[in-house]
């Protein structure tokens, strides 16, 4: 009978982390058939290229002056992801963790979620301009995004919080600049 070998877990500052590790395995332990099959589809709305199903939302309701404040958020959003990214380098659970079930092929690095950051943009956005019932659809939509990430194993709950909070201030510096450039 051979011995299996057991992984070195590198050390990573988000493993120092033990609340931001027992989440993780909290949440991505939990099988659920439903969960899997939604997550399988729901997961590609927190993705850039989903844009044009948002921005009717967007100048519905705020017509183009919500669509400037959106575009400048995004830009920020844009900017702030992949500096972070690069500057951490943090690596995904499945290269740190044993036992993570991943749902979908993750590449470049974790810290912070860019899906999570996207959809708290939008609902940083939305916020300033649409009705509560849809400001609720939205919030709904972005802590969907967030929980499913660590659901699917891409990221650490810590990743998820980072990139809610980074979306939602980029909503809110959106709007400052987007005030700074109407005014005379």
């Amino acid at each position: 009978m051979q011995m299996q070998e057991k992984r070195v877990i590198p050390n990573d500052w988000e493993l120092r982390f033990k609340w931001n590790v027992k989440l993780f395995y909290l949440i991505n332990s939990k099988r659920n058939k439903f969960l899997d099959k939604f997550y399988k589809y729901f997961f590609r709305l927190g993705k850039s290229y989903t844009l044009p199903v948002f921005l009717p939302f967007f100048y519905y309701y705020g017509k183009w002056e919500a669509i400037i404040h959106l575009a400048i958020s995004l830009i920020i959003t844009g900017i702030l992801m992949p500096v972070l990214k690069y500057t951490f380098r943090h690596k995904r659970p499945t290269a740190l963790l044993d036992d993570v079930h991943l749902l979908e092929p993750v590449s470049l690095k974790s810290f912070p979620s860019a899906d999570t950051a996207y959809a708290f943009t939008l609902l940083g956005v939305i916020i300033f301009y649409a009705p509560w019932y849809i400001v609720f659809l939205f919030s709904i939509y972005a802590l969907l995004i967030a929980y499913g990430r660590v659901y699917m194993g891409a990221h650490f709950p810590i990743d998820v919080l980072v990139g809610s909070i980074i979306g939602l201030v980029s909503g809110v510096i959106g709007f400052k600049i987007k005030n700074l450039i109407k005014a005379p």
